[in-house]
């Protein structure tokens, strides 16, 4: 049995390039056909340090460059967010989390960041502390491509480290519907 990466639409054939020069007829086994619910995931990993060093390198200029505004506003912390002045400086573990779930999300779109910039991709914390995910650009045509009906992601920071999972739902039939009820 070989299942079909989420690489396009239910109804759509996947592109032959995908599987290399001899493309779906080098394939050791006829791909199975999409149906129901369909995942692509995608992870990465950080150090801190490593975001650390190129903020303290290239300062307001790399948070520009990867991060919106609410992003980094976010990761200033609580008394950013009520207004003080001047700014309390962004924390380096916060930044990792959110470039860790830039690069996850762009491995689920399957594109890698080649295909999306840094700032298609936000993440913003609910009031809850969960993260949540905004698409803008080519990130959000490219989920659209998909069908996609949902795209959640998970950060967590440990020791040096940052992690993030990103999941993106496709739901066979769905994302018709779903486009027409907007």
């Amino acid at each position: 049995m070989l299942f079909t990466p989420l690489v396009s639409r239910p109804d759509t054939p996947p592109p032959a390039w995908l599987f290399g020069p001899g493309g779906l007829g080098a394939l050791p086994a006829p791909l199975l056909p999409t149906q129901g619910v369909n995942v692509a995931v995608g992870i990465d990993i950080i150090e801190v340090a490593r975001v650390a060093h190129a903020y303290a390198r290239y300062g307001e200029r790399f948070l520009q460059r990867v991060f919106t505004e609410a992003e980094v506003l976010q990761c200033r912390g609580r008394r950013a967010l009520s207004g003080v002045s001047p700014l309390p400086e962004p924390k380096p573990a916060r930044l990792a989390g959110r470039f860790a779930a830039k690069e996850a999300i762009s491995k689920a779109l399957g594109t890698g960041l080649r295909g999306v910039a840094w700032r298609e991709m936000e993440i913003v914390q609910l009031r809850s502390g969960r993260p949540s995910v905004r698409l803008y650009g080519r990130a959000r045509r490219r989920a659209e491509e998909l069908g996609l009906s949902a795209l959640d992601v998970s950060i967590a920071d440990l020791q040096g480290f940052a992690i993030a999972v990103a999941v993106a739902v496709q739901t066979t039939g769905q994302g018709e519907n779903s486009r027409q009820n907007r």
